[in-house]
């Protein structure tokens, strides 16, 4: 599991190339996306605005945005149905929380309490940002005992 985190290691590096690739085309190519769209302005504190955007608009954005589908955990190689393997799912790196690559896209366009910034733009940064943190397809096992060692 620490592999998943060490930025020197095989898995973390071929994920995250693999992902910049992705999110350069994907951005290339998308025709739509509500959530990238959004133009509402939000203003106030960064942290209120992180807290606003994390557990809605950005967790469902990651889901709808990197749609890739995968045969096998990008960790223990399982399939799904064996050893257990019921599903896939999406696992953020732990090295940088969801809210943290929010406080870095919206500190790159904040201005003050005051200024509003388009959530739509935010967002767009915030996908932008996980040029540093991969995203691993890992089977339901792997991402239960990921989560639980790394606990952030």
């Amino acid at each position: 599991m620490e592999d998943l985190n060490d930025c020197e290691s095989t898995v973390f590096k071929d994920t995250l190339n693999k992902q910049i690739e992705f999110i350069r085309c994907r951005f290339s190519n998308i025709k739509s996306n509500r959530y990238l769209n959004d133009k509402m302005g939000c203003i106030g504190k960064k942290e209120d605005i992180v807290k606003h955007l994390n557990q809605g608009p950005a967790q469902n954005l990651i889901q709808t945005f990197f749609n890739y589908k995968t045969d096998k955990c990008s960790f223990c190689n399982c399939k799904k149905g064996e050893n257990g393997v019921r599903q896939f799912e999406r696992a953020h790196c732990n090295k940088f929380s969801r809210s943290d690559i929010l406080n870095i896209a919206i500190t790159d366009i904040y201005i003050d309490e005051q200024t509003p910034i388009i959530v739509g733009d935010i967002l767009r940064i915030f996908i932008e940002k996980h040029e540093c943190c991969p995203i691993y397809m890992l089977c339901n096992i792997c991402h239960n005992k990921y989560d639980n060692t790394f606990n952030i």
